[in-house]
This record gives structure tokens, sequence and C-alpha cells, in this order.
């Protein structure tokens, strides 16, 4: 979310009792607040809901160390009011940034205990984890690198499984990666949903620059045939932090017919 340089240790100040209280004000403030209710509304009427029944997984990239960025709390807050939205759960969740504190390992650890089950799938989920400790069961949301880098990293692998990709403000390289693994794979593609920077935005930065050595074709590509993009409008009275969280973020689902190949894209640079 923010290019954070990873402390060497928690500063005092940094506990997790103190992020856990910071979280819930986040999170409070955000079901709150008006951008959030119409982003949540235009996702309704979008042709959304057609994606989201499928979705299995909840990847979270990218976010910073919300122990330490009050920007990265809002974006956990964003990605939790998500999931309850989606009917899937806060352990369903799956997080990996490098810049993660062992605070906000252990505020990542509790998030199911403190959030709790939400709705009916959720309590069908934690009878799934009965005869697991709860730790265990949490446990599984923090991703290792190497996990991450089979999601997003150079060598990405293709993600068959319908997949929330919950990636706000990353580089365009994470998204390039991930398009590139999923590309071949047209209508696997097409079952997941991004998060993030808009598309569109990037395919204007790069308009003249295409042959440019760095250029996330993928991501440009993508920016011509979305089925779905659903902008977060971030008011004029939103807060800085808000506005610093949320601005030019969008939903974005691939779009193209069934059974027809994605275009064809040019090798990189």
């Amino acid at each position: 979310a923010e290019a954070d340089m990873r402390p060497s240790e928690d500063s005092p100040g940094r506990t997790v009792e103190r992020t856990i209280a910071q979280l819930r004000r986040s999170v409070s403030q955000l079901r709150e607040a008006h951008f959030v209710d119409t982003f949540l509304k235009d996702l309704k009427v979008s042709g959304f809901a057609n994606t989201k029944a499928n979705l299995r997984r909840f990847i979270v990239l990218g976010l910073g160390s919300p122990s330490n960025s009050i920007v990265s709390r809002l974006q956990l807050s964003l990605a939790i009011i998500l999931v309850e939205h989606l009917g899937l759960t806060v352990s369903e969740m799956e997080l990996y940034d490098p810049v993660f504190t062992p605070v906000d390992e252990k505020v990542i650890e509790s998030l199911d205990k403190i959030f709790g089950a939400i709705n009916a799938h959720t309590r069908q989920h934690n009878l799934s984890c009965q005869g697991t400790s709860k730790v265990q069961c949490a446990k599984s949301m923090l991703l290792t690198r190497e996990a991450a880098d089979k999601y997003a990293g150079p060598d990405a692998k293709p993600t068959d499984t319908p997949t929330f990709w919950f990636m706000p403000h990353c580089e365009a390289v994470l998204y390039e990666n991930v398009l590139k693994a999923n590309w071949a794979k047209a209508n696997a593609l097409r079952s997941h949903i991004f998060l993030g920077n808009n598309f569109q935005t990037y395919a204007e930065r790069w308009a003249q620059r295409k042959r440019s050595l760095g250029c996330p074709l993928h991501v440009l590509s993508a920016a011509n045939i979305l089925r779905v993009c659903v902008k977060i409008h971030v008011e004029g009275n939103a807060t800085s932090q808000e506005l610093a969280a949320f601005g030019d973020t969008s939903v974005q689902i691939i779009g193209g017919d069934a059974d027809i190949k994605l275009p064809a894209v040019p090798l990189s640079r």
C-alpha cells in the first residue's frame, strides 16, 4: 500500500492490542462512510454478483504495515468489509507483504477471532475447523514469500480457483505477473476479480511507451476488455488518509465471451 521500510523490530508503542483497537475503529469508520456504501451499491448493480457467487479465495497483497500505517489499516478494513459482502470468511483471506512486522502478523492471525462468524457460510467453515485450534486455522491466512511468489511473482503459476485479488496501490509489475500467469486460461481468468489501481490509468500512462522496458502489456490489454469496472469514488469530504488509501482504485473483471481466447499479448521487453 505504501513504500514502507520494514522496521527491524516493533517499537514499544506498536502493540497487538493497540493495533487491534485501531483496526476496529477503522472498520467502523468505513462502515459509516458514504463512499463505501455507494461503492457496495455500485458493485451490486454492475454484474459483479455473477462472478462473486463462485469465489473461493481472497488474496491480499501489497497491504503495507497495519501497525505502522493508517492507510494500510483502512485498506485492511475495506478487505474485511468486502469479505463480509462476498459471503466469505475472514479465515479465507490470504495475506502477504514483506513489510509485515511481528505485531502485524499477530494481528492477522487474530482476525478470525476479532471479527468472528459473520454469516451462515462462516459458521459452516468454523464447523469444518473443529478439531483444529483457532490459531492453526487463522495462521493459514499468512502467506510465506514463496507462496506469494507463486501467485504474483515473476514466475507465478495459474490460479484456477475463482479468486478475489485485493491489491490496493500495488506496483504495476504485480498486476502484470498475475494477469500473465493466468492469461492462457481465459475462462479461469474471467472468474477472478481484481481490486487495485485502475488498469485504464496504466493504459493512458503507457500509451506512447508500449515498446519501453517494463511496460505492463497484459495490464494494458486487460484495460481494453473489462467486463466490470467499478471505481471507488472517494468524496471530497473524505479524510486525506481515505483519499490516499482508495484514490484511483477500482474493482475490475476481465470480460470477453466464454470459450473465446483472450487477445494475444506480445512478449514483454
